[in-house]
């Protein structure tokens, strides 16, 4: 194991980064890119790892790939003066040199607004949101404090903050402004605004970033073709673009669901609890407006004590064609155990399928026809999952799916299970092989995971990590993991380490999260070069791989 585990640990991405050489680097971005569309925090993550090297430079590939970064940077963040002076630098881009130099014509105060943009926006962004505000009102032109604030509200799930009303932006800089503007109200899905500004811009000089964001507010109106317009135009600017060539085909021809799996095939649906009795209720209530078919359904009281048992009895009539079973222990025995309990049952392991849900959840209604058609499509698909995101509107990405990043340098990483910071905006609504998907919805072979003698890993109790694992013992065993993007759960729970630092600390559940990342590690540590190979470059999903 790395002797610097704790702090990667503490730090995450960034010091995973500085363990890379650079040509571990740019396969990490082309990986990374096969997955997600570039956001800011992860472009600047890139960008410092690949800038503070000396080597990038007599590196062709790293150079491209820092060169192609800085350019994605600037769309997202326009007025931002150490990104502007790094292109500058590099470049000599003389457009760049002149908004800088109108930039510094407006931006006063700067050690104040240096202050204010290195809080941590997890734990201090209505602090951030306040003290930008005053800034603003003291120097109303103060165009990269305004681009600050705008990042400060999409974090709030702001849409438009008061702060906009003391804000002046400076003529010379209005088209870039209403180009920011217009990807900040398209992004949180603020159509109505996004549409007056997107009449206002010069179509022909548009970036592929704004495009995308363009193309799904008008997937969202009903008008595909302009949608399809849109997103080749995008691809058009820069072909790396593994996740708008998906969207495109998914657009071009619409995953259509087999509602009659519903009742030709044999499978159960499994519920475990643990004391969240009103939860259990709630996702219980949408569980049963859903497209069930002849679905058997399990439902385990892990060790309860609350008044979870009246819940499930006060539902149990919404069920009217479906039978149900409850089950109760005295004790709670963990999540991974849990799951293993129910999988095992006899009237269980009859049927071709098993999915689980947990008990916080939102449910689209129909599902189930679209997990099991994606299944039954293929034999060696062994689990199929969905988008899932936060319970608000605009709703946040909690997970899409992940792949293995690092399998080396005494480090076993995943990839991030979504970009971070972003809100639901379609582009993700599309059918794609991935190595592991979240836990709380999910569709199970039966004869695959049978093959898994650990099934879900007792030794990741009482949660996390095991879901994941199992997803990789199974690619491990040859079969496919399937993301279901036309499918959306919203999740009212955050788990594992991405969200660890977003709440107060906590010692038990930083200790839980760190006992089972260096128990996964172990596991696999004999065979480091297979879980590699479990990247996201090998799911070539018939599209040109990126590349630099």
């Amino acid at each position: 194991m790395n002797e610097r585990y704790l702090q990667i640990f503490q730090n995450g991405m960034k010091d995973q980064l500085e363990e890379l050489t650079l040509d571990e680097m740019v396969l990490y971005i082309r990986n990374h890119i096969h997955s997600f569309l570039m956001d800011e925090t992860i472009s600047f993550c890139f960008i410092e790892r690949l800038a503070n090297d000396p080597e990038t430079i007599r590196n062709q590939k790293a150079s491209a790939a820092l060169l192609y970064l800085l350019d994605k940077a600037v769309q997202m963040r326009p007025f931002r003066p150490g990104l502007l002076a790094a292109v500058e630098n590099l470049t000599r881009n003389p457009h760049i040199t002149q908004r800088i130099g109108f930039m510094k014509e407006h931006n006063q105060s700067m050690e104040i607004y240096d202050q204010i943009s290195a809080l941590n926006l997890k734990t201090d962004a209505e602090d951030a949101r306040n003290f930008i505000t005053q800034l603003i009102q003291a120097h109303p032109s103060h165009i990269t404090a305004a681009q600050f604030a705008l990042h400060v509200d999409r974090q709030l799930g702001i849409t438009q903050g008061e702060w906009r009303e003391a804000f002046t932006c400076p003529p010379a800089l209005r088209r870039d402004w209403e180009v920011a503007l217009f990807q900040h109200h398209a992004g949180m899905k603020d159509y109505g605004r996004a549409m007056e500004l997107w009449d206002k811009l010069k179509k022909p000089n548009l970036r592929e970033t704004t495009l995308n964001f363009a193309a799904e507010m008008f997937v969202e109106q009903g008008d595909k073709e302009q949608a399809l317009e849109l997103y080749r135009a995008s691809l058009a600017q820069d072909p790396r673009q593994t996740p708008i060539r998906l969207r495109i085909r998914e657009l071009e021809n619409p995953f259509v669901p087999d509602t009659a799996l519903l009742n030709s095939c044999e499978f159960s649906i499994c519920v475990y609890s643990w004391n969240k009795a009103d939860m259990l209720g709630q996702t219980l209530e949408s569980l049963a407006t859903t497209d069930l078919g002849k679905a058997k359904i399990h439902i385990l009281l892990n060790g309860c004590t609350d008044h979870s048992r009246e819940e499930v009895d006060r539902v149990l009539p919404l069920f009217k064609n479906n039978e149900v079973k409850l089950h109760e222990l005295h004790v709670n025995i963990g999540a991974p155990a849990a799951r293993n309990w129910l999988m095992h049952l006899p009237e269980v392991q009859e049927g071709k399928y098993i999915a689980f849900i947990d008990d916080d959840v939102v449910l689209q209604k129909d599902w189930l026809a679209q997990f099991l058609t994606i299944a039954e499509a293929d034999d060696q698909v062994a689990v199929v999952g969905c988008k899932i995101v936060h319970p608000q509107t605009p709703s946040p990405f909690q997970y899409l799916y992940r792949h293995v990043a690092l399998a080396t340098h005494g480090l076993l990483k995943l990839s991030i299970p979504a970009p971070p910071d972003q809100y639901d905006n379609g582009v993700y609504d599309v059918i794609r092989e991935t190595r592991s998907v979240m836990g709380c919805q999910h569709l199970l072979r039966t004869s695959a995971v049978n093959k898994i003698p650990a099934g879900f890993d007792i030794r990741f109790s009482p949660s996390q990590v095991d879901d994941m694992d199992h997803d990789m013992a199974l690619c491990l065993e040859g079969y496919k993991v399937m993301y279901c993007g036309t499918v959306t759960c919203q999740h009212h729970q955050g788990s594992g380490i991405s969200l660890i630092y977003a709440q107060e600390w906590n010692a038990s559940r930083t200790g839980n999260a760190m006992g089972n990342d260096i128990k996964f590690f172990f596991k696999h540590f004999d065979h480091m070069e297979r879980m590699q190979a479990l990247d996201s470059l090998s799911l070539g999903e018939d599209v040109p791989l990126p590349d630099f």
